[in-house]
């Protein structure tokens, strides 16, 4: 696989597998991180501790540029008790790393600095497995 640089990166929402895409605007940066459980099994008399492999999941965030008329950025409220489908592209380009998963946002901070941009970070919490694939 070939080195891969971010700044043509997207991520996109849909209703669902099938929906229609929609590109949030003014994405800045995305981080999804995938983890499992290490569940402990050592007994008493074992010399080391052990552990069995335990269920998946993940998390992560996003930093836009806020702007409170982009396209895509209203749905990621943290109030709604709506799952969204969301697909973060490494790259528009075809055939490179994408992942995708139902997530819950959790938390929306906007933040602005005298000598920045005012940004907003979403973070999320997935439901569900998170699917790798590739772009098309």
């Amino acid at each position: 696989m070939a080195v891969l640089e971010g700044s043509s990166g997207q991520v996109v929402t849909a209703a669902d597998s099938g929906g229609t895409e929609t590109a949030v605007a003014n994405v800045r940066s995305w981080t999804v991180t995938h983890e499992k459980a290490a569940i402990e099994s050592t007994k008493m008399g074992d010399a080391a501790r052990t552990y069995i492999s335990g269920l998946h999941q993940f998390s992560g965030s996003m930093e836009v540029v806020y702007d409170d008329t982009a396209t895509g950025l209203g749905i990621f409220d943290p109030s709604a008790d709506a799952t969204l489908r969301v697909i973060f592209r490494t790259t528009t380009t075809a055939s490179k790393p994408q992942y995708e998963g139902d997530v819950i946002v959790t938390s929306v901070a906007r933040t602005a600095s005298f000598d920045d941009l005012v940004t907003a970070t979403v973070d999320f919490q997935g439901s569900g497995p998170l699917i790798e694939s590739t772009t098309s």
